[in-house]
């Protein structure tokens, strides 16, 4: 399985104070893809990962979900729709999930 990144951004500090948030939170797009040469189809997945900078301590939470999709035009835009709307790991499956179904 190879993982490559995709993209990522740090949530606006505005956002965050309107939360209450007083740190640095960093989102990060993986796509994820079989490689092996015995396979005939390569099948794609995602990884959302948030890194979130605290004055004492770096908190890391990442959610992967794998074989979303055969085709690399449909996880691209998947990925671009979470990276556009700073979608979590807490809730990236279920994001994906919806957009699958709505192909």
């Amino acid at each position: 399985m190879i993982k490559k990144f995709y993209g990522g951004k740090f949530i606006d500090k505005q956002k965050l104070w309107k939360e209450g948030i007083d740190y640095p939170i960093k989102i990060e797009y993986y796509k994820i893809y079989d490689n092996e040469e015995n396979q005939e189809i390569t099948q794609y997945g995602l990884e959302v990962v948030k890194t979130e900078y605290k004055t004492k301590n770096i908190n890391v939470e990442n959610k992967e979900v794998l074989k979303v999709t055969k085709e690399e035009k449909i996880i691209d835009n998947i990925l671009d729709k979470l990276k556009n709307n700073e979608v979590t790991p807490v809730i990236a499956k279920y994001i994906v999930e919806d957009l699958v179904c709505n192909l």
